[in-house]
């Protein structure tokens, strides 16, 4: 998800959508039919948690394969 976050919002931003999502699922406390939106926080063979993480890591890889990081502003 940061490789995709890196294209979409830049290097310097792309930490804090996945920071704010670990952070929200933390507190949130997932269980039960929570392995799709609660991924990150899974623990042991969960197909779904896996299935979602491997999408989004070959997502994020293909979109910067694809486009590059965005490029920094001029600074000033």
């Amino acid at each position: 998800m940061t490789a995709a976050d890196a294209v979409l919002l830049g290097a310097r931003l792309s930490r804090l959508p996945m920071t704010a999502y670990g952070g929200a699922v933390h507190l949130a406390a997932p269980g039960g039919a929570a392995a799709v939106w609660a991924w990150s926080m899974q623990r042991g063979p969960q197909v779904a948690a896996r299935v979602v993480a491997g999408a989004a890591f070959v997502a994020g890889v293909a979109l910067c394969v694809h486009r590059g990081a965005r490029p920094e502003g001029p600074r000033g």
